[in-house]
């Protein structure tokens, strides 16, 4: 997840999605997963090239707001004082305050809880939660990257955004973000004629 969090950030996204879960994957070349990806046609380069693509044509989820770009733009760089922060109380402390200061009456009523401390947002948990159960019903003791492409491949099967319910398309719309027409992930897949039901099999029986 950590190798996701980084393709998003090194191609601009600004969230991370299934997509930078695939990108992830493929980056971490030693797992059975970036394998499998491999032998059915994806590799990294062309996968970012495409997500490059989808991008150029706003075809990837977007946002109206930057505001990490406008405090940038007077001189405050929030990653460096977020990673300042990490370092002197360590990030569990780091991200229990800023869940504490969303939660505050005053700042629910203004409509916008996130702010730029709080990180890209996080638009692959059913993916995780998905990936969670199948690693559960297999009595894995931890989740594995294998875990982690079952549970995109299942998150595919829903249309982008279709698991959110009134409360998180109204969250997404005061963030200022916008999901575009298509789901980058299977348009990722299906630009690579990657099988996800074979794929899925082959998962099935590696577990």
């Amino acid at each position: 997840m950590r190798l996701a969090l980084a393709e998003s950030g090194q191609l601009g996204h600004g969230y991370v999605g299934d997509e930078h879960v695939l990108l992830g994957l493929l980056a971490e070349q030693a797992s059975r997963a970036s394998s499998l990806l491999r032998a059915h046609g994806l590799d990294l380069a062309s996968a970012r090239a495409e997500l490059q693509r989808l991008s150029a044509a706003g075809l990837m989820p977007r946002s109206r707001a930057d505001d990490a770009g406008a405090l940038r733009a007077v001189g405050i760089d929030v990653e460096a004082v977020r990673e300042r922060l990490v370092a002197a109380f360590g990030d569990q402390a780091v991200g229990a305050a800023v869940w504490r200061a969303s939660r505050r009456p005053w700042w629910r009523g203004g409509g916008r809880r996130r702010t730029p401390l709080c990180g890209p947002p996080f638009f692959a948990k059913r993916a995780m939660y998905l990936a969670g159960c199948y690693a559960e019903s297999r009595d894995a003791a931890a989740v594995t990257p294998e875990h982690l492409l079952h549970g995109v491949l299942r998150d595919l099967d829903d249309p982008y955004g279709a698991q959110l319910g009134r409360r998180g398309r109204k969250h997404l719309t005061q963030l200022g973000w916008a999901i575009g027409p298509v789901n980058p992930a299977s348009a990722l897949l299906q630009a690579h004629d990657v099988d996800t039901i074979r794929l899925r099999s082959e998962l099935d029986r590696m577990s």
